[in-house]
C-alpha cells in the first residue's frame, strides 16, 4: 500500500494524526459540525443529505491500529508515529524557553516522551491498542478498565 511505502521509505519521519470533528465517538446518526447537519453511517461523516464528506470520525488510537495493519509494524514503532514523531515535527520534544504571564521566561515541558519533567499526558493500551485509560496534566480523565 501507499502508506506501508512512504512508511518504509523514511520511517522516522512518519507522523500519525487525526482531523477527527467533535462527533468523533458518538456513533452513527445525526450530529451537528458548526451549522451544518452530519450523518455518520459506518465510521463515514456525509453532511446530511449529500454524499459529501464532512470530515473524520476516526480516533488516534484506531489510527495507529489501522497504520499497523497497513505496515506491519511493530506497536512500538506505530506509537512512535503517534508520539515521538509529531512532538520532533513541532520541536516539543524537548524542553523549551517560553514566555509565561506578565513576560517571565518559562520552561515549557517537552511532549511525546515519558520521562521525568515531561507534561504528564499520558494514554495506557492494552496489546490490542484499545485505550484503558487516560490522564491529562497528571490527572485520570478516562478509566475504560
Amino acid at each position: 500500500s501507499a502508506v506501508c511505502m512512504a512508511y518504509l521509505s523514511n520511517p522516522r519521519g512518519c507522523v500519525l494524526v487525526t482531523d477527527a470533528m467533535a462527533a468523533m465517538g458518538l456513533g452513527d446518526g445525526d450530529h451537528h459540525l458548526g451549522s451544518m447537519r452530519v450523518c455518520i453511517k459506518e465510521g463515514r461523516a456525509t453532511l446530511a443529505g449529500t454524499d459529501t464528506l464532512a470530515g473524520s470520525v476516526v480516533s488516534m488510537d484506531t489510527c495507529v491500529k489501522r497504520f499497523r495493519q497497513f505496515t506491519g509494524c511493530e506497536i512500538g514503532k506505530a506509537l512512535l508515529c503517534a508520539t515521538l514523531h509529531p512532538a520532533m515535527v513541532l520541536k516539543r520534544h524537548v524542553a523549551r524557553q517560553k514566555r509565561g504571564d506578565g513576560g517571565r521566561a518559562e520552561l515549557d515541558a517537552p511532549i511525546g516522551i515519558l520521562e521525568v519533567g515531561s507534561k504528564a499526558d499520558l494514554v495506557v493500551l492494552n496489546d490490542e491498542l484499545d485505550v484503558l485509560g487516560t490522564w491529562v496534566g497528571g490527572v485520570l480523565q478516562c478509566n475504560n478498565r
